[in-house]
């Protein structure tokens, strides 16, 4: 449950613990079943080892189940759980934790199916022909940590500084394209510096040490690079404070993007593609262009999009600085997790009075 504010993790598992802790303050008793360290209550959600009480008599004294990211429906109830169940995931359809939905004895173990984003839903439902009637949308939101630090009074471009990027996601959804892109954006921008918070360590043991060395390593030679590695949310929040955009030229079909959801509450501006779900994520704000398979054509459509968008905040500050205020305004009052917390429970209470 603490993790996030310590270090850096997934935007699922995040969000889970945000959501248990938002509906634990609605006064629901909230179990949240994973692999703790040390398990207790925290943030008043008790936080328990799967392994010791993964058993039929405890699910079945739930009101409802909710599985994160795993199409296990079938195993359960053939444990003998009769309760609701809900599969909440913000998986792509192509994931292997989720093919058993392929199955229709799969599809009819549950009682609702959860998802990030009404793309993601309408793919799923086209590709396991879902029932639409027990399918929801329940959004991702920002952590709590963003809504609590303020963005800049004075952005970057009335203050007469030069922009600072930055990308945030896994290095395998668009960092390869971002670092041939930047030269150019360096060039016609004096000063842009790029800040990667993106996993690249080629010293972790195993096979896999020298995954992203490349990308690492041209991190380095990058002129106006600066390699930062991942952080923990809090020092995450208080970095986008600083930066003009997000600069995400994403080759990734994203489900929903938390990570653009943060940029924005902090006032950064999102350049990025219209691959998956990311159009529905900005809601009208940031700058697109379209997703290629070609990625020397990315970096150059990517450095071309970005230098006018840059160019634009600069040359236009009153406009440029509506729209950062309507764009922090809207992400923070539309995408908190106390927000989501309701409407689960609203969605969550029809479930279980039809069960």
């Amino acid at each position: 449950m603490e993790t996030p504010y310590r270090r850096a993790i997934g935007g699922t598992e995040a969000g889970v613990s945000y959501l248990s802790a938002e509906l634990a303050k609605l006064g629901h008793q909230v179990v949240l079943l994973a692999s703790p360290s040390e398990p207790g209550v925290y943030s008043g959600v008790e936080c328990l080892n799967h392994k010791d009480v993964l058993n039929q008599d405890f699910l079945n004294g739930a009101d409802a189940l909710v599985v994160v990211n795993e199409a296990c429906g079938r195993q359960l109830r053939d444990m003998g759980v009769t309760k609701p169940m809900v599969l909440w995931t913000g998986h792509a359809d192509d994931q292997p934790p989720i093919e058993p939905l392929e199955y229709s004895r799969e599809r009819k173990a549950w009682t609702g199916f959860a998802f990030v984003s009404q793309w993601q839903l309408d793919e799923y439902c086209q590709t396991f022909w879902l029932p639409r009637e027990r399918a929801s949308v329940k959004r991702n939101a920002v952590a709590p940590v963003f809504l609590e630090r303020e963005p800049l009074a004075e952005p970057w471009f009335t203050r007469g500084s030069p922009p600072v990027l930055a990308y945030t996601s896994a290095p395998y959804r668009g960092l390869d394209v971002l670092l041939p892109a930047f030269p150019a954006i360096r060039a016609a921008v004096p000063g842009a510096v790029l800040r990667v918070y993106s996993g690249l360590s080629t010293t972790r043991g195993g096979p896999e040490d020298n995954q992203y060395k490349d990308l690492y390593d041209r991190c380095l030679a990058t002129p106006g690079v600066e390699y930062i590695g991942p952080v923990s949310q809090p020092a995450l929040a208080d970095a986008l404070r600083e930066a003009a955009a997000l600069a995400y030229p994403s080759t990734y079909a994203e489900t929903s993007c938390i990570a653009a959801l943060e940029a924005m509450a902090m006032g950064a501006t999102v350049l990025t593609t219209g691959l998956g779900a990311l159009p529905e994520t900005l809601a009208g704000f940031g700058r697109m262009i379209p997703p290629s398979e070609n990625p020397a054509a990315l970096a150059r459509d990517f450095a071309a999009m970005s230098i006018d968008a840059l160019m634009d905040m600069k040359l236009n500050p009153g406009k440029a600085a509506f729209r950062r205020e309507t764009q922090i305004a809207f992400v923070r009052q539309h995408y908190t997790w106390a927000s989501r917390a309701l409407e689960w429970q609203s969605w969550l209470s029809g479930l279980t009075a039809g069960k």
